[in-house]
C-alpha cells in the first residue's frame, strides 16, 4: 500500500490502494513439485522434474513502499520576509501561514522537530509532489513454472577410452508472477501519439503535460510475461595419466518485461528500453547470454615420489551483452520529464536527454522523420544499414536486439607439491594467472560493451508540430509565407514527424562507442603457498 502516515491522497488514481495497515505477512505460495530418476543402464541416467518456484526476488522492492512515503523523505522550507512568508503553497491564508511560520520559525533548537512541521509534511498540499513508491494490493508473491531435463552417457569410444560422458540438459520456465513497475502518476493524453503511434504522457498533477516535476508514483505490481528456453550440451573425460577435459556450450533464449537490474523502484522503472514510454518493452531479456561455451583441460602427475604437479587451464567464449537502439529524448525545457514522450527517467542536463526509448528506424523516404541536415540524415542512414538495424525500416528497434562483441579469456593454474619431512605434510606453491590470453597481448581478452543500462542512442528526437523539411530549422521563416513548424516543448502539443539530430546537440553524426570494462579485460597474477599437514 501507499505508505502515508495521515492517509493523505496524492492524485485519484491511488484511491484504491490508500491502505497503510496492508502488508504481505501471511501471503502463501503454493509450490507443488514432482521429480523422476531413471537408469535404464549401467550407461544411460535421466533426470527431470517441474513445477513452481519461488522466491529469489529481493525484499527490498517490497520494502521501497515502506521507504518512500512521499513523507519520511519529503522535504519543504519556509522563511520569512519583510512582508509576509515564503514556502506555502498558493492560495493558503495570510494568517494561517502567519501561525504556521510562527510555529516553525519559532524556538529552534536542531535538536527536535517542532510539531508544526510534521504537520505541515503530513497535509495534502505538501506531498503532493514527493516521489511514491507503492504496493500493489492484489500483489502476489513472485513465481514462475520450471521443468528441467537432465541425460548422460558413458561411452566407451574403443582406442579413444571408456568412460567418455556426454549429457544434455534442457531447462524451460514461465513466469507466473514476476515484478512490474511503472509510474502512475504519469498518464496517458487522449489522442497525443508521436508519428509512429506511440501513447505520450502527461503528470497527473503539478501542471499537466507542462509540468518539470520529475517525481514519481511507481507502482509495484505483477506481470505474467516472461519465459526461458536453456539447452546445455557438455562432455567430460578423465584418463588414469592425470589428464581430463571438459567443455559445454549453452544456448539460451530468454524473454522478459521486467529487468529488475536495481534495488530502487525509479531506478527499474527508468533502467530498461520502452516502446510504451511508460511501461517496458517484453522482449529478450538483460541476462540472455544466447551462446557460450565453456572448455578446460586439466593435466596432474606426480614426478617424483607422490607430489603432483599440475597445469590447468580454463576457458569462455561467450557472444556479448544484449544492448538496445534507442533515441534521446531531452527534458521539457530542461527539466527531466521528457518533450516527446512526457515521461520522466530522463537526465535534467539537457546535454544528455533520456536513453531508454526504443528508436523509431525509418525507411529511406519516411515522412514521419526529417533530419537536422541533409549530412545527418546521409550519416545516420548509413549507420543502419551497417549495425543491422536496416531490418527494422519502418518499424522500433527491438529490445536487446542486439549484441556486444564475442568476449574470451583463459585463465592459467599451476602448482607443485614439495615436501617439508616433517611428517607428512607438504607445501604446495602456486601461480595463477587470471585472463591469460590478456597476458599473451594486450588487445586480446578484452570485454567491450555498451553499458548499463545497454542501451545505446542513435539519435537525438524531437516532436515538430508539423512537418518541415530536412535542413530546416523549425520555426523559421517559410518562403511560402509563415513559419514552418516550431518544436512541440512537452507532450500536450502536437507531434506531427519526428526531427532527428546528433545525439547530445552536437552538429555531427558520430555513432556513440562501446566501452571497455577495465577490471575484466586486464589479466592478475596471484603467487601463493599452502601448507598442508
Amino acid at each position: 500500500a501507499a505508505r502515508y502516515a495521515n492517509g493523505a491522497i496524492v492524485n485519484g488514481q491511488r484511491v484504491n490502494i490508500n491502505n497503510n495497515s496492508a502488508n504481505i505477512s501471511g501471503f502463501d505460495l503454493f509450490q507443488p513439485r514432482a521429480g523422476f530418476d531413471w537408469k535404464p543402464s549401467q550407461r544411460i541416467s535421466i533426470r527431470g522434474g517441474g513445477g513452481v518456484f519461488g522466491g529469489g526476488t529481493p525484499d527490498v522492492y517490497v520494502s521501497n513502499s515502506f521507504s518512500n512515503t512521499g513523507v519520511l523523505t519529503n522535504s519543504f522550507s519556509v522563511s520569512r520576509t519583510a512582508t509576509g512568508f515564503n514556502g506555502f503553497p498558493a492560495g493558503t491564508p495570510a494568517a494561517t501561514q502567519a501561525a504556521t511560520a510562527s510555529a516553525l520559525l519559532t524556538g529552534v533548537t536542531g535538536t527536535s522537530v517542532p510539531a508544526a512541521a510534521n504537520t505541515f509534511l503530513t497535509g495534502g498540499s505538501v506531498p503532493a509532489n514527493s516521489t511514491v513508491n507503492a504496493l500493489d494490493p492484489n500483489f502476489k508473491i513472485p513465481s514462475q513454472w520450471r521443468a528441467t531435463l537432465t541425460g548422460e552417457y558413458s561411452a566407451n569410444l574403443g582406442p579413444l577410452g571408456d568412460n567418455w560422458v556426454f549429457g544434455a540438459d534442457l531447462l524451460y520456465s514461465k513466469v507466473r508472477n514476476q515484478v512490474y513497475f511503472t509510474d502512475i502518476r504519469s498518464v496517458p493524453i487522449a489522442g497525443s501519439l508521436t508519428p509512429d503511434g506511440r501513447q505520450r504522457y502527461q503528470n497527473l498533477i503539478d501542471g499537466g503535460a507542462t509540468s518539470t516535476n520529475t517525481n514519481t508514483d511507481i507502482l509495484l505490481t505483477n506481470t505474467n510475461k516472461g519465459r526461458a528456453y536453456i539447452a546445455v550440451a557438455r562432455l567430460d573425460k578423465a584418463w588414469d595419466s592425470g589428464l581430463s577435459i571438459n567443455g559445454s556450450f549453452t544456448y539460451q533464449d530468454v524473454k522478459d518485461a521486467a529487468p529488475a537490474t536495481s534495488s530502487t523502484a525509479g531506478s527499474n522503472y527508468s533502467n530498461g528500453a520502452f516502446v510504451d514510454p511508460n511501461n517496458v518493452a517484453y522482449g529478450i531479456s538483460n541476462d540472455q547470454v544466447k551462446y557460450f561455451f565453456k572448455y578446460g583441460v586439466n593435466y596432474d602427475h606426480a614426478f617424483f615420489g607422490d607430489y603432483k604437479t599440475t597445469f590447468a587451464l580454463f576457458g569462455e567464449s561467450r557472444i556479448g551483452h544484449p544492448f538496445s537502439y534507442t533515441f534521446q529524448d531531452f527534458g521539457n525545457n530542461g527539466s527531466g520529464r521528457a518533450s516527446v514522450f512526457g515521461t520522466t527517467g530522463v537526465s535534467s542536463n539537457s546535454t544528455t536527454g533520456g536513453n531508454r526509448y526504443l528508436m523509431y528506424v525509418p525507411t529511406l523516404d519516411d515522412a514521419k522523420v526529417s533530419y537536422s541536415s541533409a549530412a545527418v540524415r546521409d550519416a545516420v542512414n548509413a549507420f543502419i544499414d551497417s549495425s543491422g538495424l536496416g531490418k527494422y525500416r519502418g518499424k522500433t528497434a527491438p529490445r536487446n536486439g542486439f549484441n556486444s562483441k564475442w568476449f574470451t579469456r583463459l585463465d592459467l593454474h599451476v602448482a607443485q607439491e614439495i615436501p617439508t619431512f616433517v611428517g607428512g605434510s607438504r607445501v604446495t606453491l602456486f601461480a595463477d594467472i587470471e585472463n591469460f590470453t590478456n597476458f599473451l597481448n594486450k588487445n586480446w581478452g578484452q570485454q567491450r560493451e555498451y553499458v548499463f543500462p545497454y542501451n545505446t542512442p542513435v539519435v537525438r528526437v524531437q516532436c515538430l508540430q508539423t512537418a518541415v523539411p530536412t535542413g530546416i530549422a523549425p520555426g523559421a521563416a517559410n518562403p511560402a509565407g509563415g513559419t514552418y513548424g516550431a518544436v512541440a516543448t512537452n507532450a500536450g502539443q502536437a507531434c506531427a514527424q519526428y526531427r532527428y539530430s546528433p545525439v547530445g546537440g552536437s552538429a555531427n553524426f558520430t555513432p556513440q562507442p562501446d566501452q571497455v570494462y577495465v577490471n575484466q579485460s586486464l589479466y592478475s597474477i596471484r603467487i601463493g603457498a599452502r601448507f598442508t599437514f
